[in-house]
C-alpha cells in the first residue's frame, strides 16, 4: 500500500506490535486487581445476602402457599401476651380466634406466624403490641388461614412484604453484576496486550458511516456525511471523538442511584416503623446495612469512574478539509480544556488494515497498523481554564496512500487517534474516524482547503 520511498512502507511499519506506539514503551504495565478485587466482594455480598433471604423468608413465603388455606373466622377475644426473658418483660398481641373447618369448630390464640412458636413474637415495646390490636373487635369476622391438616394452627396476619421480594431481586441483580464485572476484570488482566488492543477497536466509529445512504460512485468508500454534517468553529469541519463509554457508564450510574435511593429508603422506613421482635430488629438491621453498604460501595465506584471519564474535559479537534485525498497537506487544530497535569499528549495519523476470514466455524478478524505518524506530541505541561492546550499543526498524506475502503471481508481504516496520559491516572485513548478518497485525476492540488 505505501513504497519504500515514502518511509512508511509495510515492512517497516509492520514491525510494531499491537497497539504499541513509536515513542513508548513496550514494557506491559502491571495488573491492575483493584477491579477483580472490588467485583468479588460485590459477589460474594450478593450471595451471601441471597442465600440468607432465601432461607429466611423467601421460602417461608413460598411454603405458606402451599400449606396454608384461606378461610374466614371471628374474633371472640383480644389480649396482649407478655413473658419475662432475662429478666426483661416483653410482649406480643394476640387474639382468640374461633374458625369451622369440615363442621368443626377450633379456638386458638394466634396473631401471625411468630405466634405459632410459644416464645416468638415478643417485643419489649407493649405499646407497638396494643397498636397492632387496634384493628380487632370483639366478634368482629375476619379472614384467617389455617395449616391443612392442622386446623389448630392458624394465624389472622400475613404481611406478604413487596420489599421482600424487591430485596431479593436487587442481591440477585447484585450477583449478576458482580460475575460479570469480575470475569471482564479477569479477562482484561489475563489476555494479551494485543488481545486488549483488538478488543478496544472492535466496534470503530467509521462502521456507522458505511450505510446504505453512501454515493454510488464510491460504492466501497464509507460516506463521508456524518463527519460533514459537523462543522468547526475555527476550521471546516469538526471531528467526532469516539471511544467514549457513555451508555455503559449511564446504566450503571442508573442502577447505583435506584439501589442507594431504596436501600436508604428502607432503612428510614424501619426507624419509623421499627420490628416488634427483637431478634427481628438486629436482622433487620444487618440486612439493610448490607445493603447500605453495598450502596455507598456502588456509589464510590460510579463517582471514580465518572471521574475517570470526564476529567480529560472537552477536546475538540477540526480539520481544515474532509473527505482527505492521497498527497494533500490538511491544517488541524487540536483544543483541550479542563485543570490538568500531563504526562504526555500525543496526535497520530493511523491507518488500519483489517481482514476478516472464516476457520472452521469461526470468524477471526486481524487487524494491523500498516501507517502510523505523530502529528503532535507534548510532554509534562498543565492547562487552567485560563490557558487551555490550543495548538495547531499539519500533516500531509503520502502520495501513494491507500483510500478508505470497506468490503465484507476487508476494511482500510483511517482515523486519527488522541492520547493523553493525566498524571496518576492510566492513559486515556480517543478515536476520531476519517475518510480518505482515492485521488481524482486531473486535480493536481496537494492541499487542503481551509489552509
Amino acid at each position: 500500500m505505501f513504497d519504500d520511498s515514502s518511509g512508511f512502507s509495510r515492512h517497516s511499519i509492520s514491525n510494531h506490535s499491537g497497539s504499541a506506539r513509536t515513542g513508548k514503551s513496550s514494557q506491559s504495565p502491571p495488573p491492575r486487581w483493584g477491579e477483580p478485587i472490588f467485583f468479588s466482594i460485590i459477589l460474594i455480598t450478593g450471595v451471601v445476602v441471597f442465600c440468607i433471604q432465601l432461607w429466611t423468608w423467601a421460602i417461608p413465603q413460598l411454603t405458606f402457599y402451599q400449606e396454608f388455606v384461606a378461610s374466614h373466622g371471628t374474633i371472640i377475644e383480644t389480649k396482649v401476651a407478655e413473658m419475662t426473658i432475662d429478666s426483661v418483660s416483653v410482649f406480643r398481641p394476640e387474639v382468640l380466634l374461633e374458625h369451622q373447618v369440615q363442621g368443626v369448630f377450633y379456638r386458638v390464640w394466634t396473631f401471625d406466624f411468630r405466634t405459632l412458636q410459644p416464645k416468638e413474637g415478643f417485643a419489649a415495646n407493649r405499646q407497638l403490641a396494643e397498636s397492632l390490636l387496634l384493628r380487632f373487635q370483639t366478634g368482629q369476622l375476619t379472614e384467617c388461614w389455617y395449616r391443612t391438616g392442622h386446623p389448630e394452627e392458624a394465624v389472622v396476619v400475613w404481611k406478604n412484604s413487596v420489599w421482600g421480594w424487591f430485596f431479593l431481586l436487587l442481591s440477585f441483580s447484585l450477583i449478576v453484576s458482580g460475575l460479570v464485572g469480575f470475569v471482564q476484570s479477569c479477562r482484561l488482566i489475563t489476555v494479551s496486550e494485543e488481545r486488549k488492543a483488538a478488543r478496544a477497536k472492535s466496534v470503530s466509529p467509521l462502521q456507522s458511516l458505511t450505510g446504505n445512504s453512501r454515493r454510488v460512485d464510491w460504492s466501497t468508500v464509507p460516506d463521508i456525511r456524518i463527519i460533514n454534517e459537523s462543522p468547526g468553529t475555527h476550521l471546516a469541519f469538526r471531528l467526532p471523538i469516539g471511544n467514549q463509554p457513555i451508555f455503559p457508564l449511564v446504566g450503571m450510574t442508573l442502577f447505583t442511584l435506584a439501589w442507594f435511593i431504596v436501600s436508604f429508603g428502607i432503612m428510614f422506613h424501619s426507624f419509623i416503623y421499627p420490628e416488634e421482635n427483637r431478634s427481628d430488629q438486629v436482622i433487620g438491621i444487618v440486612f439493610r446495612g448490607l445493603f447500605c453498604g453495598v450502596g455507598i460501595i456502588l456509589l464510590v465506584s460510579v463517582m471514580h469512574r465518572l471521574f475517570l471519564a470526564f476529567r480529560l474535559g472537552l477536546t475538540l479537534l477540526e480539520i481544515s478539509d474532509h473527505p482527505l485525498y492521497p498527497g494533500r497537506r490538511y491544517r488541524v487544530l487540536l483544543q483541550q480544556s479542563g485543570v490538568l497535569r500531563f504526562d504526555h499528549f500525543s496526535v497520530d495519523l493511523i491507518c488500519e488494515e483489517i481482514a476478516r476470514f472464516r476457520q472452521g466455524t469461526d470468524t477471526v478478524t486481524n487487524r494491523k497498523d500498516v501507517f502510523r505518524q505523530t502529528m503532535f506530541s507534548r510532554n509534562d505541561f498543565e492547562t487552567t481554564h485560563d490557558l487551555p492546550l490550543h495548538q495547531e499543526f499539519f500533516f500531509q498524506l503520502p502520495i501513494d496512500a491507500m483510500h478508505s475502503f470497506r468490503h465484507e471481508n476487508n476494511e482500510i481504516f483511517w482515523k486519527i487517534d488522541l492520547y493523553a496520559k493525566i498524571v496518576g491516572e492510566p492513559e486515556i485513548c480517543r478515536e476520531c474516524p476519517i475518510v480518505v478518497r482515492p485521488v481524482v485525476l486531473n486535480d493536481l492540488t496537494l492541499e487542503g482547503g481551509g489552509l
